[in-house]
Parts: C-alpha cells; structure tokens; sequence
C-alpha cells in the first residue's frame, strides 16, 4: 500500500480496490504494539529455560521468584501461570509417595526436640527408590534443620544399620556436630551401631513417637519433594544410574533450588 501512495495513487481509491475500511488503516498505521504483550514475549523464552533446567519442577510460584531475582521483573502468580499454559508447560508434580510402614518392637523412646527451638538438630531417614525392573533400594540423608541442606545421602540394596551409620559418619566428617539428631524409631536408628556412633560424639537421640511420622516433618517433606519433583519423573536403569541421579538431583536442591517459605 506504501508503494501504491509514493506513486500519488488516491488513499480513497486504494483503499476501496483493496476493501479495506479507512477506520481499519488507520489503526494500522497507528498501532503501536501493546507494552504488556511485548513484556511477556521478552520472559517468555527465561520462564521456559528456568522451568527446563531446574528438573521441571518450578510451578509459577517459583518461577514468579526466578523471574524477581534474574530480571528484576514482577508478574502475578496468575500472569506466569496463564503464560505457563499458553505454552504447556507444567510443574512435573505426581501423586504423594506413601512410605511403606513398618513394625517396631522397642518401648518409645523419648521426643527430645519437641517445642525446643534455639539448638542444632539434624534429621535422619530412609526412604525408597524403585529401578525400572522394579527392584527397590534405599536412600538414607541426614538433613539439617538450620539450613534446610541434605548433608549427606548414601543408596543401598539393602536397609540395614550400617547404611543410616555411615550416611551419619559422612555427614559428620563434612558437618559441624549437633545437638540432637532425630529420627524415627526404626530398627536401623535403634540399633547399637547406629548409637554407637552418636554417643562417640555426645549427640543426644530424639525420637519420633510412634506412628507419628509428622514429628520428623522436615526430612519427611524433603523425601516428598524428592519424589514428586524427581523420583517419580526418572527411569533408574540400574543402582548405579539411581546413585548418579540422586547425588545430581540433591547437588541442584541444595545448592540451586529456590526455596518458597510457607
């Protein structure tokens, strides 16, 4: 149309060869492209790299924190989570993992940290991974109630006393000592090993109470996310496979996973 009116055509005559309404090209020539649209076409590339990197387990919540920290933008949860769909992508968040139980014989023992605040505690627990020739194994951590960091992971085929012992040893080589450690009253963590190796460097042994699973809720939430963001998103072709992964995934946790305060 430009070249038709550098040739000193009539606008009108233009315009009504083509069927184009006048109100029409005029808003064309005078559009200017919307600044909301034009900031959402600039993050959309940075939403999809972050989701992508980070195991593709940043919902909009996260993502609206990522997009705050790296460009010093500011959209609504419901803004990036509408950009989220107008892309497909999704936060890869499965079914809760339901810890199989297990039957204690031993009297309770003693809840220690219960309503204590202000002291050095550290969590340990177990939790299960299954192979895709569905063998399970065993990932025991040590998880720090002050910096919300695993501070060491070990995977076994088999859930013994030994496992829990050196995944505690790891720690401790690596770690500042605790108060307290926490843990359930399973029958690795209730062990002489396992005791042995907290007296050794005077750490008092708190106790969930029985089928209270809650009262180690931080490690507990930690083996959820593991599962959810992780475990249940990944084919784990051998033990070998399992234990590469599990260190990776727990490196990008501690070191680079955003964490949302609730």
């Amino acid at each position: 149309m430009n070249r038709f009116l550098a040739e000193n055509h009539r606008l009108t005559i233009i315009l009504k060869a083509l069927q184009v309404p006048r109100r029409t090209y005029y808003n064309w020539i005078n559009y200017t492209p919307n600044y909301r649209k034009m900031l959402e076409e600039k993050v959309k590339p940075f939403l999809k790299e972050a989701w992508s990197k980070n195991c593709k387990a940043y919902g909009a919540p996260r993502l609206k924190v990522a997009l705050q920290r790296e460009l010093g933008i500011n959209f609504s949860i419901r803004r990036i989570t509408r950009l989220m769909k107008e892309f497909g992508i999704r936060s890869l968040m499965c079914r809760r993992f339901k810890k199989p139980g297990t039957h204690v014989d031993y009297d309770q023992r003693p809840n220690l940290i219960k309503n204590l605040s202000g002291k050095s505690i550290w969590r340990a627990d177990i939790t299960y991974l299954q192979l895709e020739n569905g063998v399970w194994v065993y990932l025991s951590t040590v998880f720090d109630d002050q910096t919300y960091k695993i501070l060491s992971q070990k995977v076994s085929k088999h859930m013994t006393s030994k496992l829990v012992s050196h995944t505690l040893i790891e720690a401790l080589k690596k770690n500042k000592k605790p108060e307290y450690l926490h843990s359930d009253m399973g029958s690795q963590y209730t062990s002489s090993i396992f005791e042995h190796v907290l007296e050794g460097h005077e750490i008092r042994h708190s106790y969930s109470q029985k089928g209270h699973p809650y009262d180690n809720g931080p490690i507990e939430a930690f083996h959820s996310i593991l599962k959810r963001e992780f475990a249940f998103q990944t084919r784990f072709t051998s033990f070998e496979d399992v234990v590469l992964k599990t260190e990776n995934y727990i490196h990008w946790y501690n070191t680079e996973r955003i964490r949302i305060a609730v």
